[in-house]
């Protein structure tokens, strides 16, 4: 992303109308950006923390109806982080503006991998014990 950082915004714009061609083929082609809006944040960071979930936006705001969110701070089902969750809020946002279903054409998130799946159990275990919730013998 740093050298993304010392584009110019027409370059940028025009990387991401590229880059977007090549994964949405001819429709995106034939589409002209007509509006952007590039925001540099060298060094920038994301403060998640416990219960900040609830304080994130929807891809449709609440309070206006012509007003859609996409990135990786808003609140979604889909399960994606980082980057994945910028780009699959993004089609989101596209599919309601476009009144479609909102997971048209957005794959589910694939199942955790073995070893995932065993560190996210035993930390749900661990977390149950500690907590007082979990069956103790005794």
């Amino acid at each position: 992303a740093n050298q993304i950082l010392l584009m110019n915004d027409n370059d940028i714009v025009a990387k991401v109308k590229a880059d977007l061609n090549t994964i949405l083929g001819i429709e995106c082609e034939r589409a002209k950006v007509v509006d952007a809006a590039i925001v540099r944040l060298p060094e920038g960071i994301n403060w998640y923390f416990p219960g900040s979930y609830k304080y994130m936006p929807k891809v449709k705001s609440t309070a206006l109806d012509n007003v859609f969110f996409a990135g990786d701070i808003v609140r979604t089902r889909h399960g994606s982080w980082s980057q994945e969750k910028a780009y699959v809020t993004g089609v989101e946002a596209a599919n309601l503006i476009l009144r479609r279903d909102i997971g048209h054409g957005v794959l589910p998130v694939a199942a955790d991998e073995v070893h995932v799946k065993f560190g996210k159990d035993l930390f749900a275990f661990a977390r149950s014990i500690l907590s007082g919730r979990g069956s103790r013998s005794g």
